[in-house]
Protein backbone atom coordinates (compact mmCIF):
# COMPACT_ATOMS: atom_id res chain seq x y z
CA UNK A 1 0.00 0.00 0.00
CA UNK A 2 1.25 3.25 -0.93
CA UNK A 3 2.01 5.44 1.55
CA UNK A 4 -0.90 8.42 0.91
CA UNK A 5 -3.48 5.68 1.11
CA UNK A 6 -2.41 4.20 4.71
CA UNK A 7 -2.53 7.42 5.74
CA UNK A 8 -5.72 8.55 4.11
CA UNK A 9 -7.22 5.32 5.20
CA UNK A 10 -5.93 5.73 8.74
CA UNK A 11 -7.76 9.07 8.83
CA UNK A 12 -10.91 7.44 7.53
CA UNK A 13 -11.26 4.51 9.54
CA UNK A 14 -10.45 6.94 12.91
CA UNK A 15 -12.31 9.78 12.11
CA UNK A 16 -9.50 11.84 12.23
CA UNK A 17 -9.47 15.72 10.73
CA UNK A 18 -6.08 15.78 8.72
CA UNK A 19 -3.55 13.60 7.21
CA UNK A 20 -0.97 14.92 10.52
CA UNK A 21 -2.49 13.51 12.87
CA UNK A 22 -3.39 10.06 11.14
CA UNK A 23 0.39 10.19 10.34
CA UNK A 24 1.15 10.80 14.06
CA UNK A 25 -1.34 8.03 15.14
CA UNK A 26 0.39 5.87 12.53
CA UNK A 27 3.43 5.93 13.71
CA UNK A 28 2.39 5.90 17.31
CA UNK A 29 0.56 2.90 17.21
CA UNK A 30 3.03 0.50 15.04
CA UNK A 31 5.64 1.65 17.59
CA UNK A 32 3.12 0.12 20.68
CA UNK A 33 2.56 -2.96 18.47
CA UNK A 34 6.27 -3.51 17.70
CA UNK A 35 6.99 -3.18 21.25
CA UNK A 36 4.97 -6.32 21.47
CA UNK A 37 7.56 -8.24 18.86
CA UNK A 38 8.90 -10.85 21.11
CA UNK A 39 12.48 -10.88 19.09
CA UNK A 40 14.70 -9.25 16.32
CA UNK A 41 12.80 -11.11 13.39
CA UNK A 42 9.85 -10.22 13.97
CA UNK A 43 9.87 -6.98 14.29
CA UNK A 44 12.28 -6.80 11.02
CA UNK A 45 9.73 -8.95 8.86
CA UNK A 46 6.38 -6.73 10.23
CA UNK A 47 8.99 -3.86 9.38
CA UNK A 48 9.66 -4.30 6.21
CA UNK A 49 6.93 -4.69 4.56
CA UNK A 50 5.33 -1.42 6.31
CA UNK A 51 4.93 1.83 4.14
CA UNK A 52 8.37 3.89 3.93
CA UNK A 53 6.93 6.87 6.54
CA UNK A 54 6.56 3.91 8.86
CA UNK A 55 9.81 1.73 8.21
CA UNK A 56 11.71 5.18 8.52
CA UNK A 57 10.33 6.24 11.62
CA UNK A 58 10.24 2.60 13.15
CA UNK A 59 13.88 1.36 12.08
CA UNK A 60 15.36 4.38 13.85
CA UNK A 61 13.79 3.67 17.19
CA UNK A 62 15.23 1.44 19.55
CA UNK A 63 13.44 -1.97 20.18
CA UNK A 64 11.82 -1.83 23.21
CA UNK A 65 10.28 -5.92 23.86
CA UNK A 66 7.04 -5.26 26.61
CA UNK A 67 4.62 -8.29 27.66
CA UNK A 68 1.59 -6.45 27.91
CA UNK A 69 -1.77 -7.39 28.25
CA UNK A 70 -4.87 -5.89 26.23
CA UNK A 71 -5.63 -3.51 29.36
CA UNK A 72 -1.62 -2.32 29.10
CA UNK A 73 -1.65 -2.07 25.17
CA UNK A 74 -4.34 0.62 25.50
CA UNK A 75 -2.26 2.82 27.93
CA UNK A 76 0.49 2.37 26.26
CA UNK A 77 -0.77 3.72 23.08
CA UNK A 78 -2.80 6.49 25.02
CA UNK A 79 0.26 7.68 27.10
CA UNK A 80 1.72 7.03 23.07
CA UNK A 81 -0.80 9.77 21.52
CA UNK A 82 -2.18 11.36 24.95
CA UNK A 83 -5.04 10.26 24.89
CA UNK A 84 -7.69 8.21 27.01
CA UNK A 85 -8.57 4.99 27.08
CA UNK A 86 -11.70 4.92 24.62
CA UNK A 87 -9.63 6.96 21.73
CA UNK A 88 -6.35 5.28 22.30
CA UNK A 89 -8.84 1.63 21.28
CA UNK A 90 -10.10 3.42 18.60
CA UNK A 91 -6.70 4.21 17.62
CA UNK A 92 -5.03 1.11 18.08
CA UNK A 93 -7.71 -0.53 15.60
CA UNK A 94 -7.90 2.00 13.17
CA UNK A 95 -4.28 1.34 12.07
CA UNK A 96 -4.08 -2.24 12.82
CA UNK A 97 -6.74 -2.45 10.23
CA UNK A 98 -4.97 -0.44 7.86
CA UNK A 99 -1.60 -2.68 8.83
CA UNK A 100 -3.84 -5.53 7.91
CA UNK A 101 -4.62 -4.35 4.20
CA UNK A 102 -1.22 -3.36 4.16
CA UNK A 103 0.83 -5.90 5.14
CA UNK A 104 0.71 -9.71 3.70
CA UNK A 105 -1.81 -11.84 5.09
CA UNK A 106 1.21 -14.04 5.98
CA UNK A 107 2.98 -11.78 7.96
CA UNK A 108 0.39 -10.28 10.05
CA UNK A 109 -0.95 -13.98 10.54
CA UNK A 110 2.83 -14.74 11.57
CA UNK A 111 2.99 -11.50 13.78
CA UNK A 112 -0.72 -11.88 15.52
CA UNK A 113 0.46 -15.34 16.31
CA UNK A 114 2.89 -14.06 18.15
CA UNK A 115 0.63 -11.77 20.60
CA UNK A 116 -1.35 -12.93 24.06
CA UNK A 117 -4.21 -14.06 23.08
CA UNK A 118 -6.16 -11.08 24.89
CA UNK A 119 -4.42 -8.71 21.89
CA UNK A 120 -5.01 -11.15 19.45
CA UNK A 121 -9.18 -10.98 20.17
CA UNK A 122 -9.13 -7.27 20.37
CA UNK A 123 -7.00 -6.68 17.30
CA UNK A 124 -9.75 -9.17 15.56
CA UNK A 125 -12.27 -6.50 15.96
CA UNK A 126 -10.50 -4.12 13.77
CA UNK A 127 -12.32 -3.28 10.45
Amino acid sequence: MREQDFIVSVQHAAGLPGRKEAMRWSRAVAAALLDLAPDAETRRKLITELPGFLKSHLRDRAPHPLSMDREALIQHVGAALDLHAPDARRALLAVWGVMRRAVSPGEIAAFAARLSADIAVLLETAA
